[in-house]
C-alpha cells in the first residue's frame, strides 16, 4: 500500500511570509519554541533603496525566519546534485519527522500556488505531507486567493515548476527542518532588552544620507516616506509593496502578547497592555485602507494613512517606554 504521510502544523506566530509562516507552523510537536518569537524576534526592519529608485522598502522583522530560528534540527541539501533522488529523499525526511523547506520553484507550474498559470515566479514554501496514491505534496504556503494555507498539488507541477528555474541556471535550496524537543521558556528580562533595542532608533542613529538597512521603531517614519514616495508617484502604483501592512499589523499583534506576557511575570497591573490593544486596532485600519488602496487606487487615502502610521509609532513609543520604567520600580 502507497503512503500517505501529513505532518501536524501550528498555528504560526507570523505570517506574513512564507519563511515566517514556516517556522512557527513547524514548531506543532513542541509549540514552546514559539517563545522564541516573544523573547528576540520584533526588530523591525527596512532597506533604505527605496529613497533612490527601489520600489519596495523591503520591511521584514530581522531574524524572523526557519534559518535564524536556533531551535530546529536543519539539514541542507543542493538539488542540483541530487538527480532523481530528490523526491525518494523528500518522502524519507517527512518520514522522519522533517518539514522540507524549499526556495527557487516556479510558482506558474505549481497548482494552487500564488501565481499558478498568471506569471513565472521563483517561489518558496514549506512541504508537510505527501500522497503516494495519487502524487501529491502537502503544502503550506500562500494559495491562488491569496490565503496562507495548506493544501495539497501535483508532485508532477512541482517537479516542472523546480526545473523550469534549473533550466535558467537557478536551483533551488531545500532545507530540511525539524523542532528540537528542548523546553525554550519565556524570558521577560530578554524580552524587555530586546524592547530597550527597538527603540533606541531614530534618524540619527539611521539617517536618510547613509546605506543598509535600518532598525527599530524609527522604520515607521521610513514607511511613511515609501507612502509619500506612492503618493508623488516616483514609486508608481503598479509596484507598490502590498505586504508592509500586513507585516505591521502582525507586529503590533505579537509585542500585544508580549507585553501581556511579561505583565504576567512580574506580576504587574494590565493597564498597559489593555491600552495598547489601540495601536492592533489601528494597524488592522491602517492595514485595511492600504489593501483598499491595492484593490482600487485612492490617492486621497495615502495621507491618512501616513497620519494614521505617524500617531501609531507615538502611542507604541510612549506604552512601551512606560512598560520598561513600570517594570524598574
Amino acid at each position: 500500500m502507497k503512503k500517505i504521510v501529513e505532518l501536524p502544523l501550528a498555528e504560526p506566530v507570523y505570517s506574513t511570509y512564507h519563511h515566517h509562516g514556516a517556522c512557527s507552523a513547524a514548531t506543532a510537536k513542541n509549540t514552546t519554541i514559539q517563545n522564541w518569537f516573544f523573547n528576540e524576534v520584533m526588530i523591525l526592519r527596512c532597506t533604505r533603496k527605496f529613497l533612490s529608485g527601489y520600489t519596495t522598502p523591503e520591511l521584514l522583522i530581522a531574524q524572523s525566519s526557519w534559518f535564524d530560528c536556533p531551535h530546529f534540527d536543519k539539514r541542507w541539501f543542493p538539488t542540483d546534485l541530487m538527480g532523481g533522488y530528490i523526491h525518494p529523499v523528500m518522502r524519507n525526511l517527512i518520514d522522519a519527522g522533517f518539514y522540507v523547506c524549499f526556495s527557487g520553484v516556479d510558482d506558474y507550474y505549481v497548482e494552487g500556488k500564488t501565481w499558478y498559470k498568471e506569471r513565472h515566479f521563483a517561489h518558496d514554501g514549506l512541504i508537510c505531507g505527501y500522497n503516494q496514491q495519487d502524487k501529491t505534496y502537502c503544502l503550506y504556503a500562500y494559495d491562488s486567493n491569496w490565503i496562507y494555507s495548506k493544501f495539497w498539488t501535483p508532485q508532477k507541477g512541482f517537479e516542472l515548476g523546480r526545473r523550469a528555474m534549473g533550466k535558467k541556471g537557478r536551483y533551488d535550496t531545500f532545507c530540511a527542518i525539524r523542532p528540537k524537543m528542548n523546553i525554550v521558556e519565556f524570558s521577560h528580562e530578554t524580552a524587555l532588552k530586546k524592547i530597550e533595542e527597538y527603540l533606541d532608533s531614530d534618524f540619527e542613529k539611521y539617517p536618510e544620507t547613509d546605506e543598509g538597512y535600518v532598525y527599530g521603531i524609527v522604520v515607521h517614519d521610513y514607511i511613511v516616506k515609501y507612502i509619500d514616495k506612492l503618493l508623488d508617484g516616483s514609486i508608481p502604483y503598479e509596484k507598490m509593496d502590498r505586504r508592509i501592512f500586513r507585516l505591521i499589523w502582525e507586529h503590533k499583534k505579537v509585542m500585544l502578547e508580549r507585553i501581556q506576557r511579561i505583565e504576567n511575570s512580574l506580576h504587574m497591573d494590565e493597564s498597559i497592555s489593555k491600552r495598547y490593544k489601540k495601536v492592533v486596532s489601528d494597524a488592522d485600519s491602517i492595514r485595511m485602507m492600504y489593501a483598499s488602496h491595492f484593490m482600487k487606487r485612492r490617492d486621497s487615502i495615502l495621507p491618512v494613512i501616513s497620519r494614521k502610521l505617524i500617531a501609531l509609532k507615538i502611542d507604541e513609543e510612549k506604552l512601551l517606554k512606560e512598560l520598561l520604567e513600570k517594570q524598574k520600580g
